[in-house]
């Protein structure tokens, strides 16, 4: 049994609280800023004032957060996702994220179509920050996917496949559909289609008009890219929060 004041243990149980939390968000801030301290803010293509988490090659290693360097041209600034490139096009240090766009998927084209191999992390996924085991970088933020199928035959029992009428043949009827579940799902893919390619994009304020959308709406969203997160902790909140005060209180009551 506690012995003593309980108004006292109480006292000392939220304390201690505070304090675990008040640290922890101490350091995921610094986590998600790279550890900016005497970093010089740069340019990098029509970027001006770039802060950490970016950094570029050639910086001290305590500046920014290294899945994060961009590569850099007169016009252009770049960063490496999974398995693509991607353009940089804006950040927004308040919400935590940037905007890409994926120089692949040309829409200088009439008809354009995601490389198969040029996949970005999931959402809620990323790069396992092994200096930081709390976070993961470069986790996607858009949770709609556009998906795209070659079949060898028309669907007909599927509204949500709209034709990719351009990229079609006679035994070959490619489809777009979208997901918002973060990925392609297997399961939404007929026995008789087989996979081409997918690519993230941000549909606004409002997905409502997805149900109707055609191929060439998809595309002008797609084109002005996808939002991608800063250093996300994914599990010092859940857990080690909940196990540091465990341990807190657990201390205190002994």
């Amino acid at each position: 049994a506690f012995m003593g004041n309980p108004g006292a243990f109480h006292r000392s149980i939220t304390l201690q609280s505070l304090t675990v939390f008040s640290l922890i968000a101490v350091f995921a801030a610094d986590h998600a800023q790279g550890g900016d301290d005497g970093c010089t803010p740069f340019s990098c293509g029509h970027l001006r004032d770039i802060l950490p988490p970016f950094r570029q090659r050639g910086d001290p290693l305590e500046c920014g957060v290294e899945a994060y360097e961009l590569g850099c041209t007169t016009s252009k600034a770049t960063i490496h996702i999974n398995t693509g490139t991607y353009y940089v096009t804006a950040i927004n240090y308040t919400g935590f994220y940037f905007w890409v766009t994926d120089p692949n998927f040309n829409t200088g084209s009439s008809c354009p179509l995601p490389l198969w191999n040029h996949v970005p992390y999931l959402v809620h996924d990323g790069i396992f920050d092994s200096d930081s085991p709390a976070f993961y970088d470069l986790s996607i933020q858009s949770n709609y996917r556009a998906c795209f199928a070659n079949c060898s035959r028309a669907v007909t029992n599927k509204s949500a496949y709209k034709p990719v009428a351009c990229q079609s043949a006679n035994n070959s009827h490619v489809y777009v559909w979208v997901s918002d579940y973060g990925s392609c799902m297997v399961e939404d893919l007929e026995p008789y289609c087989g996979y081409l390619g997918t690519i993230p994009f941000d549909c606004g304020n409002s997905s409502d008009w997805l149900q109707n959308a055609s191929y060439a709406d998809m595309t002008q969203f797609i084109s002005k890219g996808f939002t991608v997160q800063f250093p996300v902790d994914t599990n010092a909140w859940e857990g080690s929060v909940s196990k540091t005060i465990n341990l807190c209180r657990n201390n205190t009551i002994r």
